[in-house]
């Protein structure tokens, strides 16, 4: 079948998962393309993008979310400057450091580690910032450093005084950060992916796990391990932890900030410190899987601060419970809500999960960056016996909205009820300082 075809080159070339775009968006895209090439037959222009780079490039454009903004998780922008003025420079007074961000997006995470080292102090020459995206267009975007509203959110906006002047069309970013930062287009997964550059001492690489199958995702590890220097940091984004980064890489505790390093084969203690010359800047501890934490449960009573809408009584949210299918389901209400979710859940309530999957799907293809969506849809999924697409989807919500409660919420129970005990007491952490932060 001609769609398999399809998502089978996405999987091949970027390592698509399908499933964590939905067949709905992959089919909307596909029909946009179609429509700019002048065909009504997916065959035919299945025969023109396997015939033409150009074209498969510009389906790719279509498929890649470009969800990103300013000092995205502070927290990690402010553990990498204690690490560089309390570690890195000490021991490197002459050196240059280099970074990596991959994916760039549309620049906003490179040109805020550009920023955080400026204003940390250090100049120019005394940092290189390559910045990598599979896609063109967003790459066009980012060199031109011209940003709209949507791009600085959550964080108090000194920095953009600073750096950016207001214009007419937006906000233009300084050529003097302009100028650290060099943009490449590339694909990740290319086997010769930045072969021969200088190793790297930090790379950013966030939010790119969750939309790749699981071979990609073993490939991807492979190169950043290639990349990242014996002693450089790998930072990850909050939806992203787990085995196939700890494959590889392990993990440095600090409180919201998902940071690794190399695992040394010759070393069989795998400490890290920072040196703790900032006297607010305790030394980082690792997380020895040997040891995990303890496996006591959170009070899960909580009243959820990002809810479309107060979940039925019939649901559960316990990976080992059933999502409320009734053996007989009554017959459907007479009026269907409007609201394309509320109608979702209503399915779902009824039993009738296909088809609140396939109308949340739907519904995702048009609002893809909807959390809430993604929270209903894995839910569904998870009363389907579909864990794992489950898992992706409350995942997604998380990297879109990084303290969402309820997303957060399942996918602690579903680490507790898988025996993950260690990355389940993270996001117990997590959400106990959520709640607090919340409370004052």
């Amino acid at each position: 079948m001609v769609w398999d075809e399809i998502e089978r080159k996405l999987r091949k070339k970027i390592g698509l998962d399908p499933k964590t775009l939905g067949s709905y968006a992959i089919a909307k895209a596909v029909r946009e393309r179609m429509a700019v090439c002048g065909v009504e037959n997916v065959a035919t222009y299945f025969n023109i993008w396997l015939c033409s780079p150009e074209e498969l490039q510009a389906l790719i454009e279509e498929t890649v979310v470009p969800e990103t903004w300013f000092f995205r998780e502070p927290e990690s922008f402010e553990f990498l400057r204690r690490y560089v003025l309390f570690d890195w420079l000490p021991t490197h007074p002459e050196g240059v450091l280099r970074l990596l961000s991959v994916p760039c997006s549309t620049g906003e995470e490179p040109y805020s580690l550009a920023i955080m080292l400026l204003d940390a102090g250090l100049s120019p020459s005394n940092f290189v910032i390559d910045a990598v995206d599979i896609s063109k267009k967003a790459q066009e975007k980012a060199k031109q450093g011209l940003y709209r509203e949507h791009s600085f959110r959550g964080k108090p906006l000194g920095f953009r005084h600073r750096y950016f002047q207001k214009t007419p069309h937006g906000y233009q970013l300084s050529p003097a950060v302009k100028e650290t930062v060099n943009f490449i287009q590339g694909n990740l997964l290319e086997p010769l992916f930045l072969y021969g550059k200088p190793l790297y001492d930090i790379i950013f690489f966030r939010n790119l796990l969750i939309y790749l199958e699981p071979a990609a995702r073993d490939r991807a590890m492979q190169v950043l391990n290639r990349l990242l220097s014996p002693t450089g940091l790998l930072f990850v984004g909050s939806a992203e932890a787990g085995p196939v980064i700890e494959k590889r890489f392990i993990s440095l505790r600090h409180s919201m900030t998902f940071a690794y390093r190399k695992r040394q084969k010759s070393d069989g203690t795998d400490r890290f410190c920072i040196l703790p010359n900032d006297p607010e800047h305790a030394p980082l501890r690792v997380l020895q899987p040997s040891s995990p934490p303890s496996p006591s449960r959170f009070n899960c009573a909580s009243k959820p601060v990002h809810s479309a809408e107060p979940a039925p009584e019939a649901r559960r949210s316990h990976p080992q419970s059933s999502w409320a299918i009734a053996p007989s389901p009554p017959s459907p209400p007479k009026r269907i809500p409007e609201s394309p979710l509320i109608h979702a859940r209503h399915l779902a309530d009824l039993g009738r999960l296909n088809e609140a999957a396939q109308v949340c799907e739907t519904y995702l293809s048009q609002h893809r960056t909807d959390a809430n969506a993604y929270v209903l849809l894995g839910e569904i999924l998870q009363g389907a016996g579909h864990q794992e697409r489950a898992e992706q989807c409350w995942e997604k919500a998380i990297y879109l909205e990084p303290h969402h409660y309820e997303a957060l919420m399942h996918l602690l129970l579903l680490k507790e009820s898988h025996g993950d005990l260690t990355h389940a007491s993270a996001l117990r952490q997590r959400i106990q300082r959520l709640l607090k932060s919340q409370g004052e």
